[in-house]
């Protein structure tokens, strides 16, 4: 039977605050019923009791006999959870409250490594962006369906959506004036900017495992028309429209530099700047080129709406007569070749500022003599001026130039663009 004779007095035993160490070990100790787990850990003997203890006991029915240690068994296991170790156990703070410390240090999210996933190209008129499938950096792979260019309207846009490139990597590529694209211009750069979002799907219990993300993007164009990433090296592409294969054809359309020296391979051009443009026969067999017409379009689709005829009516330059001040065919080196300008322009009310130029153009036998349907005509100081020779063939400029019976022709369609048309500030 333990001997009670060193336990402490209640004035040594903060019971309320709970903390003190019995036997080398620190016991928490709900004031409840502290004095009663006291009283079982000295045993059943009543001497050396203080006497509210002793009242305790007495008032619990517990005889004074070692016997009662057996009965008392039950009310150990009964209120054993009142005894807890300091470290293990809840806290008990000033007013009696449990608070418990958990370390969360086994818990905490995985930390990314910093590495980018994502990265943006710029062409002189697209914008491509590489995108990592571990989008997180945390090992959980994201679907190419949940990323897309721009706002939510265009995040079912083909252009708009990202596709799955092999290797963990998923692409967006989209013309610069797509998919909700802004431009911004200041005082040396141009600047397209947009925005890539990651919108994850919510589970049917309308949960959701991944955040939503919002990565800016952009591309800088220095007003000299430089890219500030890679500059196009290629020749400006342009789709055939006819029967001869991709490339294939003896009759092409390039866009020139202003020297006229070279070919230009920027496409960028701001509003009411000049654009050179060359056609050319390079067949086997001696031929004049003519141009019956051109239109300007918003989109590769000669025929789409709003259209714009610069070049009708079988090689009449009407823009020259609409307004185009800079409007022209040029002087003829050799007659398979023709060059002209005009000053580039964007359409009204339309907040697209790329322009598509798409000519029919046709090299003929007729080496020498010019015709109603095979002219080249400039409108100058108010009348219809003849590039070839004899102006007569210009009249029908004022009206409609019949068509005659073709002979012997190489025809093709050819379609520039885009061309980027930047507004000035």
């Amino acid at each position: 039977m333990s001997d009670c004779s060193q336990l402490p007095s209640p004035g040594d035993l903060n019971v309320l605050n709970g903390k003190k160490r019995l036997r080398n070990r620190i016991y928490q100790v709900k004031p409840s019923v502290g004095r009663v787990v006291l009283f079982l850990l000295c045993g059943s003997s009543s001497r050396g009791l203080p006497g509210d203890l002793l009242q305790a006991k007495t008032a619990m029915g517990f005889p004074d006999h070692p016997v009662s240690l057996v009965l008392l068994i039950s009310l150990v296991f009964g209120v054993s959870d009142a005894i807890r170790t300091l470290k293990e156990g809840p806290m008990i703070d000033a007013e009696g409250r449990e608070y418990k410390m958990i370390n969360l240090g086994d818990h905490s999210p995985p930390m990314h490594s910093g590495r980018p996933t994502v990265r943006v190209e710029c062409t002189e008129v697209s914008m491509i962006l590489f995108i990592k499938a571990d989008f997180y950096n945390n090992g959980r792979l994201v679907s190419p369906q949940d990323l897309f260019l721009g706002g939510a309207e265009y995040s079912k846009g083909k252009q708009c959506q990202a596709v799955d490139a092999g290797d963990g990597e998923y692409v967006i590529e989209a013309d610069l004036q797509e998919c909700g694209s802004k431009l911004t211009i200041s005082e040396d750069d141009l600047v397209y900017s947009n925005n890539l979002i990651l919108s994850p799907p919510v589970g049917s219990l309308g949960i959701t495992r991944v955040a939503e993300a919002v990565v800016p993007v952009s591309c800088h164009y220095k007003r000299t028309h430089t890219v500030s990433s890679t500059v196009q090296k290629e020749p400006l592409t342009f789709s055939v429209l006819s029967k001869f294969p991709l490339g294939s054809s003896p009759i092409s359309l390039k866009l020139k530099t202003d020297d006229w020296l070279g070919e230009e391979y920027s496409n960028t051009f701001f509003l009411g700047d000049p654009v050179h443009l060359e056609a050319s026969y390079t067949g086997p067999d001696k031929r004049k080129l003519f141009i019956d017409v051109c239109v300007a379009t918003l989109s590769p689709d000669s025929t789409s709406v709003p259209r714009y005829c610069f070049i009708d009516n079988h090689g009449c330059f009407v823009d020259a007569k609409d307004g185009g001040l800079n409007s022209f065919f040029q002087p003829r080196l050799k007659p398979s070749s023709l060059r002209f300008q005009l000053n580039v322009f964007l359409f009204q009310n339309d907040l697209r500022n790329t322009i598509y130029l798409t000519c029919e153009i046709k090299a003929t036998r007729q080496l020498w003599n010019s015709s109603p349907t095979s002219k080249v005509c400039n409108y100058m100081h108010s009348s219809w001026k003849n590039v070839d020779g004899t102006d007569g063939v210009c009249q029908c400029c004022k009206g409609v130039c019949r068509n005659q019976q073709p002979q012997d022709e190489i025809c093709d369609t050819l379609t520039l663009g885009p061309l980027i048309i930047i507004p000035r500030k």
